[in-house]
């Protein structure tokens, strides 16, 4: 007897057997959603075996552009020739694939002589680009005898040449640190050796060819659809007695012979640090002295012992030295703006600081104010029918992410209260924010509350309204939608049904703002991307919202430091996990070419999709259209533009919608605001003429669902353009290499995200004073309206710090200490010091304490605690603010020998000890 393949799929059998009984293997499978589950289960038992083995999913898609797929299975026949464990989990079509015969690799090792020029002719080969920078993965540099390259999969080096001769090879870490080791293997990126790889040309040598599969023949073949078991090896449920083990898997495995319970935990993925290494040359911002450069690190010895110092240059060549300790004071400016630097002693950068300050004090003032307005109103809490929502919850056809499930457990929390709530869901494109909206919804009706969802565009309206019929009407929900495009005895039934209480949810653009639309019972408004309405409309929401529940959805990403400084007086919910099965939009860079075109419009109609082919300019717009047709005379094709009329561009997006069309040309307009999951395909003309943050926002239109997509940035057939151009077309290019993703200019990102939580006009303050101390600012300002505004004292007779045996670098040495300083929190030190002992195996105890002590100091300001002294094997804690019943707790798990009204001191075993202490009481 065996088990059914359905039995066996609906459990995580298969990635635990080879978990535990194979060290390499192909795994071949069915679709791309199962490989991604199983790349991140067999991982998660990997671990549980202490095994550190690579699994790789190697997508079998040929395109000479996708540069990923061949960097993976150049990578993976780079594993299988150094006879590597290894697990690659691929798709039947990967038989097909055709790469060159002879694969080599290069090996340096330090001591080494190797010609340096043919050195560098092989990397070009191997499909390495020479940059000025090393930004990206697959990239190189050479200045003043150090070859600098990121090896796909491997990590970033240094090989420091004399002459031809390797005098040392070493790894640097994401901090820009370095440790030094014996030797390095250079795989080759592509399938074949290439011939030409310039800008955004690519082209290969040809060679003799092999099968992708000849390079693993010594590797187990696992076909998934004929994996079976014995049926007496798993069973269907938990066993009373099974040991209980909770692993980040996708599903359960209950193992009866081994009596073990395997259970699906959170995945909490780690905090994405925001380190900002400085590079000398790099432009910051000193909290005292304003705008600087950083021209390096300078050791100076103070009483015998050796102190680092950062140099920053002002004005007039001016320059001043910082110590260490102070390096929390200092934050890289990095604007794409014109910079003029401050003058030391100067009253410019002073004023400027004053003025900014005056403005996060009002804002503060503001926030706590309506804080302050929202507590004391009061509300009737919801009841919760728990049948109902596991029902909602089982007719969601997706599988939820663990944030998206935090969000809507936010939504409960604040419905349980009985004061209204007012949250922002903050969430990529197709990141699931309309779901969360939709439970709301929900619950809001469940108890006889209306809801009303605001959207900026009737488009928008009616795509919102299908989604939430769709969920809701089956369980006796009832939505409806208001918009132009509805006629007039339409329009006054809605009204009429809605005064009465017969429509639970409206769906409407700032027409249903007006006087005429009247409630019987509204609870709760939903407002979607609310900067994009004008300031009449913003004025009726803020009447609206008083004492009913608000919740705002927005695509723009809230940076973390911001959502911590705001922490407690703005409610909000990050969505940053994409969901199960979401698949990352391929981004190609290529010269426009008919051919490319073709193909790629044919494979998107083959697979039954739409296109967006944008054509920015009015005046050409239906010759290009025309051009479509003629290409594809069976295709439906139309176009639109922002000079037409709202109707007319409505009624095409609609039949576009409809799938009436197949491709829709079109301008900018569709930048934001339309959801078509069926158009996975966007193609975008002279994209030499964007911004990155609108490439950003145009390419979030396709990838929506668990589709692949596709994105092509097409550039002028010649090199005719401006040198701006030519820069941004670079920096296009490096955005869409593997490694990167389409990143967007940051800074510019966080500005709008900031401008649209505390208001447009604070852009400026921000632009100004640099992101990072803009919010430094306005946290202080809130904390100090608080009265909470202090950091936690430490004394203590412990030194800590980073030993010149441990890291000669005083430059290297700065960018640690940095990161710490710029840490948010304890959690986000813990994640630092994981990553350097990943990184160097070892740490030195001089470090560990400085580390410990950065923690403690981080948790203690946290809680409200004045003062600790760590002396002479005993710890004093002066409470400072800490509330009385984080008091309690720390008295019990101190158990301390003296006690007073406002300290206490006890015996401790180690820093960490005190660490642990203060995080159990949080």
């Amino acid at each position: 007897m065996s088990l059914t393949n359905l039995q066996i799929s609906n459990s995580s059998y298969l990635e635990y057997k080879l978990a535990k009984d194979f060290n390499k293997a192909l795994i071949f499978i069915d679709s791309e959603k199962r490989a991604l589950e199983i790349e991140k289960n067999l991982n998660a038992f990997l671990n549980y075996f202490n095994k550190n083995i690579p699994v790789l999913y190697i997508p079998s898609n040929t395109e000479i552009h996708d540069t990923l797929a061949q960097f993976k299975r150049n990578y993976a026949i780079y594993l299988s020739k150094k006879n590597k464990d290894s697990f690659f989990i691929l798709t039947k079509e990967s038989e097909n694939i055709k790469v060159a015969k002879n694969k080599d690799f290069i090996h340096l090792k330090e001591g080494k002589e190797i010609n340096f020029d043919n050195l560098v002719k092989r990397l070009i080969e191997f499909g390495y680009i020479k940059e000025e920078k090393v930004e990206n993965e697959g990239e190189f540099s050479f200045k003043g005898g150090i070859l600098r390259i990121n090896i796909p999969f491997i990590g970033v080096f240094d090989i420091d040449f004399f002459g031809d001769q390797i005098e040392g090879i070493y790894q640097i870490s994401k901090l820009l640190t370095k440790k030094k080791i014996q030797n390095i293997d250079i795989f080759p990126l592509y399938d074949f050796p290439v011939y030409y790889n310039e800008f955004f040309d690519l082209d290969f040598k040809k060679e003799e060819a092999t099968n992708f599969l000849e390079f693993f023949k010594d590797f187990k073949i696992i076909e998934e659809n004929n994996f079976v078991i014995d049926e007496e090896a798993i069973s269907n449920s938990h066993i009373k007695g099974f040991e209980v083990v909770k692993l980040p898997i996708t599903k359960p495995l209950f193992l009866k012979i081994e009596r073990k319970s395997f259970i699906p935990k959170d995945y909490k993925s780690k905090t994405e640090i925001d380190i900002k290494p400085l590079e000398e040359g790099d432009y910051i911002i000193h909290e005292d002295y304003g705008i600087g450069i950083f021209r390096g690190i300078e050791t100076k010895t103070i009483r015998g012992k050796d102190y680092d110092f950062m140099v920053l240059e002002y004005a007039d060549g001016e320059k001043i030295n910082v110590s260490y300790l102070h390096f929390d004071k200092i934050h890289k400016y990095d604007l794409n703006i014109p910079i003029k630097l401050d003058k030391i002693g100067g009253t410019s950068w002073r004023n400027l600081k004053k003025k900014v300050r005056k403005s996060v004090e009002k804002i503060a003032k503001e926030l706590i104010k309506l804080y302050k307005e929202r507590e004391s109103t009061t509300r009737k809490p919801y009841n919760f029918d728990k049948e109902l929502l596991r029902y909602i919850q089982e007719t969601f056809p997706f599988l939820e992410t663990p944030d998206q499930l935090k969000a809507i457990k936010d939504i409960e929390n604040d419905f349980k209260s009985d004061k209204p709530t007012e949250r922002l869901i903050c969430g990529d494109v197709g990141f699931g924010k309309t779901e969360v909206a939709i439970r709301a919804a929900y619950i809001s009706a469940t108890n006889n509350r209306q809801t009303l969802i605001l959207v900026p565009t009737t488009v928008l309206a009616l795509q919102h309204y299908k989604k939430f019929k769709e969920r809701l009407e089956p369980l006796g929900i009832k939505v409806e939608n208001l918009s132009r495009l509805k006629s007039k005895k339409e329009t006054e039934k809605i009204l009429t049904e809605l005064q009465e209480g017969k429509i639970d949810i409206l769906v409407g653009t700032h027409k249903v703002l007006s006087d005429k639309v009247k409630f019987k019972n509204l609870g709760l408004l939903i407002i979607d991307e609310e900067h994009r309405f004008g300031v009449r409309a913003k004025e009726k929401i803020k009447q609206i919202k008083k004492d009913i529940d608000t919740i705002y959805l927005t695509a723009t990403p809230i940076p973390r430091t911001l959502n911590m400084a705001l922490s407690g007086l703005k409610k909000m919910s990050v969505i940053n996990t994409p969901p199960e099965g979401r698949v990352e939009t391929k981004t190609y860079v290529v010269k426009y070419n008919e051919d490319i075109i073709k193909q790629a419009i044919q494979r998107e109609i083959n697979r039954n999709g739409q296109v967006f082919y944008l054509h920015n300019r009015v005046e050409t717009i239906e010759e290009k259209t025309n051009q479509l047709k003629q290409l594809f005379p069976n295709l439906k094709i139309d176009f639109i533009h922002g000079k037409m009329k709202p109707s007319q561009i409505e009624k095409k997006i609609m039949e576009f919608t409809d799938k009436k069309l197949n491709i829709l040309v079109s301008t900018s307009i569709i930048e934001t605001g339309i959801d078509i999951p069926t158009a996975n395909t966007l193609i975008i003309e002279r994209a030499d003429l964007f911004g990155l943050a609108q490439l950003y926002h145009l390419r979030g239109r396709v990838g929506r669902g668990n589709i692949q997509a596709y994105c092509y940035l097409l550039l002028p057939e010649d090199r005719n353009i401006t040198e701006n151009a030519e820069k941004r077309l670079s920096t296009i290019l490096k955005l869409t290499r593997p490694g990167s993703g389409l990143k967007v200019a940051i800074e510019d990102m966080k500005i709008r995200g900031a401008g649209n939580i505390l208001g447009v006009e604070q852009s400026g303050n921000i632009k100004a004073v640099g992101f990072d101390f803009y919010v430094k600012l306005l946290k202080e300002s809130i904390e100090k309206e608080q009265g909470k505004a202090f950091e936690t004292k430490i004394e203590t007779d412990i030194e800590g710090y980073i030993p010149k045996t441990f890291i000669e670098n005083p430059q290297e040495r700065m960018n640690i200490y940095l990161s710490f300083s710029k840490a948010l929190d304890s959690e986000e030190i813990e994640e630092l010091e994981e990553y350097l002992s990943e990184f160097y195996k070892d740490i030195p105890s001089a470090l560990k304490v400085y580390i410990s002590l950065e923690k403690i100091k981080k948790e203690a300001t946290n809680l409200g605690i004045e003062k600790i002294s760590i002396k002479n094997k005993y710890c004093e804690i002066n409470f400072g603010k800490l509330s009385p019943e984080k008091t309690v707790k720390l008295i019990e798990k101190t158990k301390p020998e003296y006690i007073t009204s406002n300290s206490i001191k006890f015996r401790y075993k180690n820093l960490e000890h005190i660490y642990k202490i203060l995080k159990m009481i949080k």
